[in-house]
Formats: structure tokens, sequence, C-alpha cells
């Protein structure tokens, strides 16, 4: 969660009265009533009028900024604990817990459909080319950024006003039962899985535990909703035939209700027929998108969006940052996949890579995070994928990213690696080493903050006279 810009983006709850705060998350008030305009967790940008979610974790606690928070004009602060401070104070059993029954009040009071989406991988892509497609037609309220965690989640849900139609909401999760808990809140009646990959395998332990974690918001839905599933998923497939759900698949391989063909894959963009009816143009690289397009498609589709209008606003979508953004600069050409990780995403994003022609391929990458029992193969796994694939140059950063050295170093690797500890020593050794001509893969997993690498050299390289 990035809690740096939770405020900006959830500032203003129209209509949030204090008796419903009370109700909503069985607090109890001490002090004087008080005009409520929003909630927020941050304290640094909180505006006057709104709650503070005095929210606690593993290496924060918000209790700590309960006072900062009212002298900064907060109409009330909701707690956990005791402190120091006593009015505009609402004392509830756990701040997390009382953040996402707010919210799941708030979603029961407006009639809009809402679309949960979860999956390893293409979360927010598919979340948004959603929203692109059906803005137009509806009036839509989309997931922040990356605000679809047990935090996140509800900040999203109360974006919901009375003019929405549709709610477009992304659902993570890195342990059990999480899904379980962020359906609960908002109440999904589409329902919608990517994929299921190797991810957060530290806490779910296997690949089978992450497809009945994600199998959790089909669980949720009711008689009468609907699941939209990748058809060329093994894993998603054996949920299907568990759910009595309604059905509609996407996919390449295998027969599906919205199928692909005819599909060819550029450096920057995708074309590909859908049915037999052609001329669907996607400008985002990777035979990867084209699966999130069709679920995109798919979703449309069940809100009857013809072919027409959705090959016309699909032409129309962009990337999102840090997502496999193809940039050039300085004549050289750069792919920032930075937002994030996991062994099925950096395979995708080396392939994708490896199809440029260019004087040299350098790959920077940072660890892939939360990958259990199996973190040192999956990291050995990519080095042998970047020997396959040619790259001429190897920057790698954080412990467990030594793996890839030491898996192309035992394939006789003859290219240059190198390996940091420190996030800066890469970013200079990466300035003074790019040449005109470059191909560069930067990717890792988020925490690294190698998008922040990739800043400096985009700033570098156009810098350049």
């Amino acid at each position: 969660m990035d809690k740096k810009n939770a405020g900006k983006e959830f500032m203003r709850v129209k209509g949030l009265t204090l008796r419903f705060l009370l109700n909503a998350t069985n607090g109890k008030l001490s002090g004087n009533h008080r005009v409520i305009t929003g909630v927020s967790i941050d304290s640094r940008t909180i505006k006057r009028g709104e709650v503070f979610f005095a929210l606690r974790g593993e290496n924060y606690d918000g209790t700590v900024f309960v006072k900062d928070a009212l002298r900064k004009g907060a109409a009330y602060t909701v707690v956990d604990r005791n402190t120091a401070v006593s009015e505009g104070v609402i004392k509830v059993g756990d701040t997390l817990f009382a953040l996402g029954e707010l919210a799941r009040r708030w979603r029961e009071r407006f009639s809009v459909k809402c679309i949960g989406i979860t999956g390893t991988g293409g979360k927010t892509t598919t979340r948004k080319i959603i929203n692109h497609l059906l803005t137009g037609s509806f009036k839509c309220s989309q997931s922040m950024r990356n605000y679809n965690n047990m935090i996140g989640l509800p900040l999203s849900t109360l974006t919901i006003n009375g003019k929405t139609e549709i709610a477009i909401l992304e659902m993570a999760m890195n342990h059990r039962g999480e899904i379980r808990r962020l359906s609960h809140i908002s109440h999904p009646e589409v329902g919608v899985i990517t994929n299921v990959g190797r991810g957060h395998l530290e806490f779910l332990g296997s690949i089978k535990n992450v497809a009945e974690a994600k199998s959790e918001l089909l669980a949720s839905l009711k008689r009468g909703n609907v699941a939209i599933l990748n058809a060329d998923d093994r894993y998603i497939m054996k949920m299907r035939r568990k759910t009595g759900l309604e059905v509609i698949t996407f996919g390449i391989e295998n027969p599906s209700d919205f199928t692909a063909g005819n599909i060819k894959v550029g450096k920057t963009d995708s074309k590909f027929s859908v049915n037999g009816i052609d001329n669907f143009e996607l400008k985002l690289p990777g035979r990867f998108n084209i699966y999130n397009a069709l679920a995109g498609i798919a979703t449309a589709s069940l809100f009857g969006i013809g072919s027409d209008t959705l090959k016309k606003r699909l032409r129309t979508l962009r990337a999102e940052p840090l997502r496999l953004n193809r940039i050039l600069a300085g004549g050289v050409i750069l792919y920032n996949d930075s937002y994030n990780a996991n062994p099925d995403s950096m395979g995708a994003a080396i392939s994708a890579v490896a199809k440029e022609e260019g004087k040299r391929r350098i790959a920077c990458l940072a660890d892939m995070l939360e990958l259990g029992k199996r973190t040192k193969e999956f990291h050995g796994a990519v080095g042998r994928k970047l020997l396959r694939n040619h790259f001429d140059v190897v920057f790698l950063y954080g412990p467990l990213s030594i793996h890839i050295a030491r898996a192309l170093r035992a394939e006789s690797f003859k290219g240059l690696i190198t390996h940091f500890s420190l996030r800066s020593e890469l970013t200079d050794e990466l300035l003074r080493t790019v040449r005109k001509g470059d191909v560069i893969l930067i990717k890792g997993s988020h925490r690294n903050r190698l998008d922040i690498t990739a800043k400096t050299l985009i700033k570098h390289l156009r810098g350049r006279k």
C-alpha cells in the first residue's frame, strides 16, 4: 500500500456521517460531533474534516500520529488502543477490520454492479482495460493504482458514489482468506481471474494453494453471478469444474467463449481477431497482454458493449506506468517493467525484450520476493533464461539475485555480470555503461524500487546531447 499518496487519492467521501461511521465500525466516540469530509490513513497528507484510521502493522503504528492528525484538522481518529488523546477519538476493536466494515457498509448503500479481479499477474492491466472499455457507456469507479489489498480495497470501495454504475476492483492477496475478506467487503457480482502463477509462495507454499486462495473469489459469488475465467490456465479450469456459477471463458490455445486468433505481436502492440472478427488492436506489447485484453473484452461484452465499440476503444488504450513500458531515449531502447516481478512475469519480460534488435542486451534485475523454499531455483531459472535469450550484460541487485549470477556462471556465460548490494551503486554503474544502440530491461519486485533507477536512467538519456 502506498501510504504516502493515499490521502491525496481518497480525500472525499461525500455523505459520510458520524452516525454511519459509528454504526459501521461499532465504534465508541469520545468528543464532540464534527463534520466529516472523507477518510485518510496517512497523517502526512490528511485534510481538514477527514477521519484518520490509525492502522498498525509490523513496521508502523498509526496511533503514534493521532495527535498530529487532529492538529492538522482531522474530524476524528479511529484507534484500537488507548492513546494520550481523548477528544475526537473513536475506539474500535481493530482499526483494519473497522476500515473494511466501513467500506462494506458504504458499498451496500449503492445499487452498483461490482467487478472483482484477481490473479497472479495482469490484475491492474485487466482492470484498466475493463474500465476503458466500459467508460463511455457507464459511469465507472475503479481501484486507484495498486490499491487492491486489505487496506487499499476498502479505500477504493469508498470512492463509490451515487453516480457510480459499475465498480471495478482489484483483489490482491498473499495469505489464504484475504480474497474471501475482500469479496465480503466489495460484494462482487462478476469475478474475473486472469491466471494462477508462482507468486507469494513464501506464504502459500505451493501453486495449488495459490489457486485455492484465488478461488475464494468464485466461492464468494452467488447464484446468478458470473465468473470470467482463463481457459488456458489449468488451475483455473479446475476451479470451473467445481463451481455452479455461470462461466464465460477466454483464451488462445483452448476452446473458449472469447478466443483470440490471427495473432501478430509487435514490439509495441498486438493485433488479433476475436471469435473470427478481425482488426482488434492493442497498444501493449506481449502475448500475455492479449489475455488481459480478452478478459476485458469478455467482461465488457457481458455489459452489452458490441465488437465495433470494443475495437475502437481498445485502440485508444495506453500502458500503465512501470509495466513493460517501451521507451526510446538517447538512442537506447528501455523496457521499464519495474512495478513487480515473479518467475512467470520475469520470463515473459525477458522474452519480449529479446525480440528487440540492438548492439547489446542489458538486463538490470532485482530480487523476486515472497517465493519461499524455491527462491534459489526460481532465480537460477532467470539466469538460464537470460543466457538462452542472448543477453550481454547483467546487473543484479539484492541478496536473492545472486542466484541469477551463479546460474549464469555455471552455464559459462561469457558476458558481464555485476552484483550490487546498493541500488545507488547499480544505478551509477548503469549510467556509465549504457551506450547508444543498447536494449535494456529493468525489472524486480517493487520493494527493490528499481523504478527509481529507471527514472534516473531515462532522465540521463534524455539529457544527452
